[in-house]
C-alpha cells in the first residue's frame, strides 16, 4: 500500500486498528509521509506487528498546532481509541512536551530531538504538569540541542528519562533503521521507561 487507508487533507494519515494509538507528530514542515516515505513505512510496520491504530499528523510550516484538536480529529475517525502513545519529532516533540499534559489519553511520550533552545520554560513546565506520563527524551549526539540535553535532568518528573543516540543528527540521516527501531521499542506495550 502506498497510501494510508484514511487520509484527511494530507494533514492526517490514519491506519485504523486497536484501541491503542501510536500518534506521530512530525517536525515543522513535515508531511504525513516523511522523507522517502519513512513515516508511512513506520506506520505500516508497527500496525502490522502490534495492530495499533496509527495516526501521523503533518506539521505545517505556517500554522500553530493544537494537539487537543489533532486528537479530536483522530477520534472522529477512530472513536475506539482509548490510549495514545505520542511520538514527536523536532517541533513535534516540543508540541508534545508543551501540550500533552492537557490530554489524559496520552499515556507515554517519545520526544525526539526537540529544540531545547525554544521556549525551554514551556517544555519544562509541560512535562512537570504531566508527572503521571512516562516520557523518553531522545537526542542524537550530533543534534544542535544535544549540548543542552542535560537540562532534561532539571525537570521535576519522576517518569522522565533522557537517552542519547551516538552518531545521530537532527534527522537521523543514514540511521533510518535505528530511528524506526527506537519508535518500535517505544511503541511496544511491554516496554517500561
Amino acid at each position: 500500500m502506498n497510501r494510508y487507508p484514511r487520509e484527511l487533507d494530507e494533514l492526517f494519515g490514519i491506519i485504523p486498528g486497536t484501541d491503542t494509538c501510536l500518534f506521530i507528530k512530525t517536525g515543522r514542515g513535515g508531511t504525513i509521509y516523511g522523507y522517502n516515505g519513512k513515516y508511512l513505512k513506520l506506520a505500516q510496520d508497527i500496525h502490522l506487528k502490534y495492530g495499533y491504530t496509527i495516526c501521523v499528523s503533518a506539521n505545517l510550516i505556517d500554522s500553530t498546532c493544537n494537539l487537543t484538536s489533532d486528537i479530536q480529529t483522530l477520534l472522529a475517525v477512530c472513536p475506539n481509541v482509548e490510549k495514545i502513545y505520542f511520538t514527536g519529532i523536532s517541533n513535534g516533540a516540543l508540541i508534545g512536551a508543551q501540550q500533552a499534559c492537557d490530554i489524559s489519553m496520552i499515556e507515554k511520550m517519545l520526544l525526539i530531538n526537540g529544540p531545547l533552545m525554544i521556549n525551554w520554560h514551556k517544555t519544562k513546565s509541560g512535562i512537570e504538569k504531566a508527572k503521571d506520563k512516562r516520557v523518553m527524551f531522545v537526542y542524537g549526539d550530533k543534534d544542535p540541542s544535544y549540548k543542552y540535553a542535560e537540562l532534561i535532568k532539571l525537570i521535576d518528573a519522576p517518569l522522565c528519562q533522557l537517552y542519547i543516540v551516538p552518531g545521530a543528527d537532527h534527522q537521523f540521516r543514514g540511521m533510518e533503521k535505528e530511528f524506526a527501531e527506537l519508535v518500535e521499542y517505544f511503541a511496544a506495550e511491554a516496554t517500561s521507561v
